[in-house]
């Protein structure tokens, strides 16, 4: 579905929104009204497609990938956390691409035209900046979000034993840090890309020093949460081999317990079997002989746990 909206200063937003990928007819739409090139297309369509920068010089458009959260995304489908969502600039229209999943990045670029004067120099970067800021934003709130489960995972390590829930939540931790932190370095580049290309070395963006300022800021607070989230995974590796650390040493507690078990209980196999034998021995014609062996038993036993403790404390 294609929708136009006016932005002030003669600027167009239009606002391409689809189920999953773009329709026959939409593409056909903007190819042939808004001469948007099949290649463009094909960029802002991918579900897949990584964070970059593109320029078509025959048309004059730039096209921006950007990775925003999944809005709908569950927790079965981790690798659907993050998805791209596309603006293309062509004269003075911004196209936005976006699906179910991301469409309320639109919100976003409403209130960031809504944020500004009537009148603002460098107006659609000015949005898409702002636009850029509140992602940035987002991925801020989910780091919270991640380190607040982080840390009930390491309360949880403190109260009680360990257990396969715990094991499975580190593990779907594990994986959305590392899409996320993927996405946060796809962004990270595209404002780089934008940076470069604004001072003018290859194709020209014009900004003034005010929306420099703002494209500065921008890369700030993403390199902030980009850190933050290889340190919040650092982080969740090491609870996770602390975690690795503290089921190993729970089973070998448990396989030393079962060792010393087994070793005591087959004391008395050994001294009874010898007195079940038959042959003659020692005081085994006594009366008292049956008390004996329990004593030969409890002496032995208690011999073998003196051993055990002795060489555990060394």
């Amino acid at each position: 579905m294609i929708n136009s909206q006016p932005l002030g200063q003669d600027l167009t937003l239009i606002d391409i929104n689809s189920k999953k990928n773009l329709s026959d007819t939409d593409r056909t739409t903007l190819i042939e009204q808004f001469d948007i090139t099949n290649e463009i297309l094909d960029y802002a369509d991918d579900t897949n497609e990584r964070a970059r920068l593109e320029y078509d010089e025959h048309t004059n458009t730039f096209l921006i990938v950007f990775n925003v959260q999944n809005e709908r995304v569950d927790g079965d489908a981790l690798s659907g956390s993050t998805l791209p969502i596309s603006f293309a600039i062509k004269d003075n229209q911004l196209f936005l691409f976006t699906n179910n999943s991301t469409h309320y990045i639109k919100d976003y670029v409403i209130n960031a035209h809504n944020h500004f004067e009537s009148t603002v120099e460098d107006r659609i970067w000015e949005i898409i900046f702002n636009t850029f800021d509140q992602v940035t934003s987002d991925y801020n709130d989910r780091m919270s979000e991640i380190n607040q489960d982080r840390n009930k995972i390491q309360n949880h390590l403190k109260r009680s034993r360990s257990s396969k829930d715990q094991i499975l939540e580190l593990a779907e931790l594990e994986d959305l840090i590392t899409y996320i932190s993927t996405a946060i370095n796809g962004n990270f580049n595209v404002v780089k890309q934008i940076e470069i290309i604004s001072t003018g070395k290859i194709q020209n963006i014009n900004l003034n020093k005010k929306s420099k300022e703002h494209l500065h800021d921008s890369i700030i607070e993403i390199e902030q949460i980009r850190d933050q989230a290889g340190l919040t995974s650092d982080i969740i590796d090491r609870v996770a081999n602390t975690y690795n650390n503290i089921l190993n040493n729970q089973t070998n507690t448990t396989m030393k317990i079962l060792t010393v078990y087994t070793i005591v209980l087959s004391i008395p196999t050994i001294v009874s079997g010898f007195y079940g034998m038959n042959m003659k021995l020692p005081v085994a014609d006594k009366w008292w002989s049956w008390f004996f062996s329990l004593l030969v038993t409890a002496i032995l036993i208690l011999l073998i746990l003196w051993d055990l403790h002795r060489r555990d404390s060394l």
